[in-house]
């Protein structure tokens, strides 16, 4: 495995296994709470168990005082037997109940209260009356000790609630603390996630949106991406060779632009060498009677012709040569008419008329010059095969917003197919014949306008021509020239 890519699994894992463990944490404390709720609950449950039987231990009791009905004091030993069997099976927990105090108190007084109760019991069987002293002190101490029994046992609902609500508060703090620990610790997870891996991400994402936009810049590699440094190195050697192979793809179609004009070219050289051939052939026949005049002049047509080819074949070898863009200040109707000269011969055999619209002072651009004379050439070979029975070339070019400069190049050929409109700027996607185009043309002219800011598009009508537009951004600073 990579050492880079360990590193991040490594990191990865790591705070995963944080977050885990803050979790388990959390989670522990509170399923503590829970359970402490829980048991506290089922105290508060047995107090007023034992509570509820007092009272009507009690309860019968006053009606023995009241109607010395004896058949109320066996009700009340009744519920008295219950709590006592309440608190035998309960010690522990009544020990809780006390916050862990080992008073024996409340086992006492039930016990007192148990024993009294059965005292007076057995004096209704044996006297049949309640007039003596005992039987007066025996009904006080009774009475003592029930009131007792039942503060107690008050007390210790009224103590367990107290509890049940510390305990719920606790967990409410701890709900609250915990949530803004968690989003304290996403936050910081987020933080360290992106520093880690997203930033690296979006900026590979970035250099694969300029790439597609022409722009081979490398990623910049810094101390803070050690962990995708060799990824980035890998990826900087991959945007060098996409664009070596540009330039050699915007060579190759340079070349075959080039292949395309050759019978212009040649014819257009065949006239300027005819002249220079009939001119010297006329001028060695008749060299000892003419004047010098018209030898000067007869020597200054083949000069003129003689510079008419050169400019030809400057002008074509220019547009081959192989050089790196260089962006410069320009104004787009020179770039056309430079253009236009090429395939000046090429409009003419086919009966092709060129109209052009365009305004005296025209904003300048920021663009290469080669680039764009390629743009051109390419939509402009295309409208002459669209034509091979003559029509019209249709170049109008005007500002747009203040900011962008737009070029409309249409012609009256056959158009393109709606289902082939969407794919023309495809990379090999081509609807002429075998051996008359690549499906590189348009492709290469859409890398080049978006390297230059801009855009293209085009619209076309089955049988009623195409027309290319194309959107390059003004120079700034710039409106007119």
């Amino acid at each position: 495995m990579d050492k880079a890519a360990f590193k991040i699994r490594h990191r990865v894992i790591t705070l995963f296994l944080f977050c885990v463990m803050s979790v388990v944490v959390f989670a522990g404390f509170s399923f503590q709470i829970h359970r402490d709720i829980g048991r506290r609950l089922r105290l508060l449950e047995l107090a007023g168990d034992l509570f509820s039987n007092i009272l009507e231990a009690r309860r019968f009791e006053k009606n023995f005082f009241l109607y010395k009905q004896p058949v109320s004091l066996q009700e009340a030993m009744s519920f008295v037997q219950r709590v006592d069997d309440l608190y035998n099976s309960h010690v522990e927990e009544i020990l809780r109940l006390k916050q862990g105090s080992k008073d024996p108190e409340f086992g006492h007084t039930l016990s007192a209260y148990k024993t009294v109760l059965t005292r007076i019991q057995s004096q209704i069987l044996l006297r049949g009356g309640d007039g003596s002293s005992d039987f007066s002190k025996l009904e006080d101490s009774l009475r003592n000790l029930g009131q007792k029994l039942v503060e107690v046992t008050e007390r210790w609902q009224k103590e367990e609630r107290v509890q049940i609500d510390l305990l719920f508060q606790r967990a409410i703090y701890l709900f609250l603390v915990s949530i803004g620990i968690f989003v304290v610790l996403g936050i910081l997870v987020a933080f360290y996630l992106a520093r880690l891996l997203v930033r690296p991400m979006n900026q590979m994402q970035g250099a694969m949106e300029r790439i597609a936009h022409g722009d081979y810049s490398p990623i910049p590699i810094s101390s803070r991406s050690e962990e995708f440094r060799s990824l980035f190195r890998a990826f900087n050697r991959m945007i060098q060779e996409l664009e070596e192979h540009q330039e050699q793809l915007l060579q190759s179609r340079k070349i075959a632009a080039i292949g395309t004009l050759t019978s212009g070219i040649a014819h257009e050289l065949n006239n300027p060498i005819n002249n220079i051939v009939l001119t010297a052939e006329t001028l060695k026949e008749d060299f000892r009677h003419v004047g010098e005049e018209e030898a000067v002049s007869l020597l200054h047509d083949i000069l003129v012709q003689a510079d008419r080819a050169s400019e030809i074949v400057k002008g074509l070898l220019d547009f081959s040569r192989s050089e790196r863009p260089e962006f410069e200040l320009l104004t787009i109707p020179a770039v056309v008419d430079e253009t236009l000269k090429l395939v000046r011969n090429q409009l003419m055999l086919s009966g092709i008329q060129v109209d052009k619209e365009v305004p005296a002072e025209m904003p300048l651009i920021s663009g290469d010059r080669k680039s764009l004379q390629q743009v051109f050439l390419n939509i402009f070979i295309n409208a002459i095969q669209a034509m091979p029975d003559g029509g019209y070339l249709r170049i109008k070019v005007y500002p747009e917003e203040d900011h962008w400069l737009k070029i409309d190049v249409g012609d009256t050929g056959a158009g393109i197919d709606p289902e082939h409109l969407p794919r023309i700027f495809d990379p090999f996607y081509t609807t002429k014949e075998v051996g008359r185009g690549t499906g590189l043309g348009l492709s290469v002219t859409y890398g080049i306008i978006e390297k230059h800011g801009g855009h293209i598009e085009a619209h076309s009508k089955k049988g009623e021509g195409t027309v290319f537009t194309i959107t390059l951004p003004i120079a700034k600073g710039d409106h007119c020239s």
